[in-house]
């Protein structure tokens, strides 16, 4: 998805755009996240890769590939949900046979909740390393 902003920032590597909520905003279910209270509320800023030399006040060209939307969405979603669900199995079938005397709805849950936390550390972990690696970050294609 190619979109237009305006660059308000500048950093090392990177840039700070201001840009307007367009209509594929509307179908996303991460609108209300990336909205940073300055601005109205049909503004967002991105901050995106800048191989171009942008500075602050150019009008440009950013890329969100479609790709990195579409894996943020699963791993966002769907790791939680088959981590929970996982935990409350593996709880119910193998770890309530090794304790015999506690209740086996009580041992899947805590299980299940315990595997829920490590998935959000895992992911916290992945999107710590995605962002050193700026493999899912929005790029600068042109300066207009």
């Amino acid at each position: 998805m190619e979109e237009h902003g305006t660059v308000v920032q500048k950093k090392e590597r990177t840039v700070v755009i201001r840009a307007e909520r367009t209509t594929s905003c509307d179908n996303c279910a991460s609108k209300k996240s990336c909205h940073s209270g300055v601005g109205a509320d049909n503004e967002i800023l991105i901050e995106a890769e800048d191989l171009l030399g942008a500075k602050v006040g150019d009008r440009v060209v950013f890329s969100v590939s479609a790709g990195s939307v579409l894996k943020a969405g699963m791993l966002l979603y769907l790791a939680p949900i088959v981590s929970f669900i996982g935990g409350v199995v593996l709880g119910q079938t193998v770890i309530t046979g090794a304790l015999p005397g506690y209740n086996a709805d009580l041992v899947a849950g805590v299980t299940g909740v315990v595997f829920l936390a490590l998935a959000f550390l895992g992911l916290k972990g992945y999107g710590a390393l995605s962002e050193r690696k700026g493999s899912m970050r929005p790029r600068v294609l042109r300066v207009e």
